[in-house]
């Protein structure tokens, strides 16, 4: 599967050079819904391992990352095509949930 743990360094490199969407997962390890939020994007990314790729940012070791996307909040998804930001999600979601917010933005955007 493409799943990557990033840290501040590894963040741009990541998202700049991906072939395919980079859903970013920003959470924390004391976090309780982002326990729930994890598990329901590998099971989406199990689904259709081409459609996009997932880099794991730990909001606790990615400290400059979070600030630069003034991440306040864990979880937060944040989904990048071609090295851009195009959205951004906070809060639990279920995979159904998760499913459809990718399918808004990721379905066009990375034809264009």
């Amino acid at each position: 599967m493409n799943i990557q743990d990033v840290t501040d360094s590894s963040f741009m490199d990541v998202i700049e050079t991906a072939e395919r969407p980079v859903l970013v997962d920003v959470w924390a390890p004391w976090c309780g819904p982002c326990k729930m939020v994890g598990p329901a994007i590998k099971r989406l990314l199990a689904k259709q391992p081409e459609r996009f790729q997932i880099a794991m940012a730990n909001m606790e070791t990615c400290e400059g990352t979070a600030a630069q996307y003034e991440i306040k909040t864990t979880p937060t998804l944040l989904l990048f095509i071609k090295g851009k930001e195009v959205a951004r999600r906070s809060g639990a979601l279920m995979e159904s949930q998760i499913s459809q917010w990718l399918d808004q933005h990721i379905d066009g955007a990375s034809d264009e």
